[in-house]
């Protein structure tokens, strides 16, 4: 799993998301647990108001942003947040959140088809390390666009996840 490092500018999000343990009701890469009903409440969300979600970015793309902090590692819980990019934050309506990810270097690995339901995690982390990077920040996120078939046609799938690192110390 070789990934690309790009620079991203900050990229403002607009959207939906759930804090505690995901896998709770159901593990794995499921409608059932937490983030595929998160996903479900977003995407009716989408199809009922989509139109007062004001400057968005023409890209048909969709992010999945998981915020990691004191309780991840303890107790498995954090935060995932559901949403599409805007171009600027204006007008949000008040039953969606706006999330701002900020400026940094991302290392971009493409998952297809059975790796996107694997363990990947595991796998990014040590590329990470090994090839001398650290995490920014507490956070990644999943970029959902066309290459994304659905959770049915997994296997003719892609999905980018972006990571945010830096050079570790020496």
């Amino acid at each position: 799993m070789q990934p690309t490092i790009v620079s991203k500018a900050e990229i403002k999000l607009v959207g939906m998301s759930f804090y505690g343990d995901p896998f709770e009701t159901s593990a794995g890469w499921t409608e059932e647990n937490q983030i595929g009903r998160l996903w479900q409440r977003m995407m009716t969300y989408l199809s009922e108001h989509g139109d007062k979600i004001q400057n968005q970015v023409p890209v048909k793309a969709s992010y999945e942003v998981h915020i990691y902090g004191p309780e991840t590692m303890s107790k498995g819980l954090f935060e995932v947040f559901v949403g599409l990019q805007v171009e600027k934050v204006e007008k949000v309506p008040v039953d969606l959140l706006v999330k701002l990810l900020p400026a940094t270097e991302y290392a971009v690995f493409t998952l297809q088809g059975a790796q996107i339901v694997s363990d990947w995690h595991l796998e990014i982390d040590q590329w990470i390390k090994a090839a001398g990077y650290r995490h920014s920040y507490p956070f990644s996120f999943q970029y959902y666009d066309e290459r994304f078939k659905g959770l049915d046609q997994v296997e003719d799938s892609q999905l980018d996840v972006y990571m945010p690192v830096e050079k570790a110390a020496d």
